[in-house]
């Protein structure tokens, strides 16, 4: 997820523990497995302690996602151990990839160490601790089982990865758990959450958006490429709720949006009414500039996302005509709403938007302005922006 790794300073650095914090959604296991499939695609290997479920039962949910493990594990760069067998059979299971007695930590940790090192495997991931933290009468003593498993990894120059459900272990218990991690990460209700990170966080907005698909946990900021990944981010609640990804949205349509325009012009007269819808804009705006910064390297690649993302959510064609350092000069076609033999400009609320981003993107003092409008009978809408002079 480049977003996640551009926020992470780069991604994750190697050799460094990694917690995935959730709840019974398991949103936060699906992307430790996602994690674990790019690492295994850029030649890691890894080792699972698989304690939630049997291992056939993980591969087969995590295929739905198109994580196919399969290959990995007859090529020999993956091994799933099952911790989860022999916590409830009445049979003791027996196998090379079965742990004999899960709930005894010592030789649970022991069988992992030792598959670890006799494997060559550079990363373990645990899915999840919760599992056995739940069956413990002595959750002091697992926390610090724990603890001491995490920083031996870090001994042998490997990683650990492990999920963990915060709405079961007490929270006393969870800030332990987490001490040998340098990256904690909370993914639960559609939104991803860097709690800690090995370098500065950059998060402006303080989380990412996402969706789950058939394609496993996408940043929203990701998806809106298309009208097809618009379209399958939407879907309707029992009780009348629109959401798109974690976002919930109402359907408005283009009249609804041109009586607002027309009611405001009447209702304040030209000069108010354009000034409020000037600085309406730049209030919704607020913070995006700031993501895009810490995205994007330049200004015209912010803004051909901007414009990219602008079509897909229906609001019109724009393009880029001049871009200086000083001035620039976007021209639009059919931004909603369209109006028809209008006596002002219809979408001034956009050059306060963009003037917001511009502000936050350069960290400089920006106007802007719309010079030409459709509404009023023009060929194309057209938006001047001007660097303020000190």
């Amino acid at each position: 997820m480049a977003r996640l790794d551009e926020i992470l300073g780069g991604g994750v650095r190697r050799g460094l523990n990694v917690a995935l914090i959730g709840s019974f959604e398991e949103d936060n296991l699906l992307l430790m497995h996602q994690m674990a499939y790019d690492m295994l695609m850029n030649g890691h290997r890894i080792l699972i302690a698989e304690f939630r479920q049997t291992p056939d039962v993980l591969k087969e949910w995590l295929s739905y996602y198109g994580i196919r493990y399969e290959d990995y594990i007859k090529d020999g760069r993956l091994k799933i151990l099952d911790g989860f067998t022999n916590l409830y059979s009445t049979q003791p299971a027996q196998g090379e990839e079965v742990i004999p007695n899960p709930r005894d930590l010592g030789i649970t940790v022991g069988i992992i160490r030792n598959e670890l090192t006799s494997g060559n495997y550079d990363v373990l991931i645990i899915d999840d601790l919760t599992v056995l933290y739940a069956l413990q009468s002595d959750t002091d003593a697992y926390t610090r089982v724990i603890i001491k498993l995490a920083n031996s990894i870090k001994g042998l120059r490997g990683q650990v990865f492990a999920g963990v459900n915060s709405e079961v272990i007490e929270k006393g218990d969870l800030m332990k758990l987490l001490l040998p991690f340098e990256y904690v990460i909370e993914v639960a209700n559609g939104r991803i959450k860097p709690l800690r990170s090995y370098y500065p966080l950059r998060l402006p907005a303080g989380y990412i958006p996402y969706r789950k698909t058939e394609r496993g946990i996408e940043s929203l900021w990701e998806s809106y490429y298309s009208l097809r990944d618009l379209k399958n981010s939407l879907y309707l609640d029992e009780e009348g709720n629109l959401w798109s990804g974690s976002s919930r949205v109402q359907i408005i349509d283009e009249q609804s949006e041109a009586s607002l325009i027309e009611f405001v012009y009447h209702y304040l007269g030209p000069e108010e009414g354009r000034k409020f819808l000037y600085l309406w804009g730049r209030y919704e705006f607020r913070g995006i500039g700031r993501a895009y910064k810490n995205v994007y390297e330049s200004l015209k690649a912010a803004f051909e996302h901007f414009i990219s993302s602008t079509e897909t959510s229906g609001g019109g064609r724009l393009e880029i005509v001049q871009l200086e350092e000083d001035l620039i000069v976007l021209r639009g076609r059919n931004l909603f709403p369209r109006i028809k033999g209008f006596e002002h400009p219809a979408h001034v609320n956009y050059a306060g938007e963009i003037a917001q981003f511009l502000e936050e993107y350069t960290g400089e003092k920006w106007e802007g302005d719309e010079t030409h409008c459709q509404a009023m009978g023009h060929e194309y809408c057209e938006l001047v922006f001007k660097k303020k002079v000190s």
